[in-house]
């Protein structure tokens, strides 16, 4: 019978963002606002999906052995990702198997995300380019055991291209993240700024506009060529 329910969950979530959609997929425990995007998407045994107000769920995305994925006011996952957790830390961990989106946080398309341990992106945070990893389980060489740490970006963090972020990592506020940096947990908690490098280390200030804004998407573009910025662009 389990194996039906998922299955006929499974085909709900593969059609077009709607209404009907929508209260179908009430009946099995989803919340999905009136004013947010489902698009159609690889979904396998996850316990709850809530989507908030003008939130935006994308194309062809693939979320499997989750307990929870919410997507908060605004806050968006573009497409080809993959969401996903092993089945037993979904059964074991109280707090594992989890995806959670801040309000107006951005994950772009074609990331790998690995949430055994639970994975949080904070307030107007973006998970931009393609490629990075977020890692949250491991083996522990002591304990001969498999084990699984949280990982929490903080807001209005930027992470470039193919990072990879490991269990225990915590990203701070306000801070960039340069293409392939490598980020474990530290002992010590990381101040704001710029950091690059296998493993990640600060190397600078992170300052700019885009830190301040009022809009989750950045739609200006500049022109090197010309020294213009173009307004509303996108």
């Amino acid at each position: 019978m389990s194996r039906i329910k998922d299955a006929a969950v499974a085909a709900l979530w593969l059609l077009p963002s709607t209404q009907a959609k929508r209260d179908a997929l009430a009946r099995f425990g989803h919340v999905i606002h009136p004013t947010a995007v489902a698009r159609p998407n690889l979904v396998w045994r996850v316990g709850r999906v809530e989507l908030g107000p003008s939130s935006r769920l994308g194309l062809l995305n693939t979320l499997k052995n989750m307990r929870a994925v919410s997507l908060s006011t605004g806050a968006r996952v573009g497409r080809l990702n993959i969401i996903s957790s092993h089945p037993v830390y979904r059964r074991l961990y109280p707090d594992g198997a989890a995806l959670t989106l801040a309000a107006d946080a951005t994950i772009t398309s074609r990331h790998s995300l690995d949430c055994a341990g639970g994975l949080s992106i904070g307030e107007m945070s973006l998970v931009a380019g393609r490629g990075s990893l977020f890692l949250t389980h491991s083996i522990d060489p002591a304990r001969d055991a498999q084990v699984a740490h949280p990982i929490v970006v903080g807001a209005r963090t930027f992470m470039s291209a193919r990072c990879t972020v490991l269990g225990g990592a915590v990203l701070p506020d306000r801070s960039i993240f340069a293409a392939g940096a490598v980020v474990a947990r530290s002992r010590e908690p990381r101040s704001p700024g710029l950091y690059a490098g296998v493993p990640a280390r600060r190397i600078g200030d992170a300052s700019g506009s885009w830190y301040d804004r009022t809009q989750s998407q950045t739609r200006r573009v500049y022109v090197p060529a010309t020294g213009e910025t173009i307004e509303d662009a996108f």
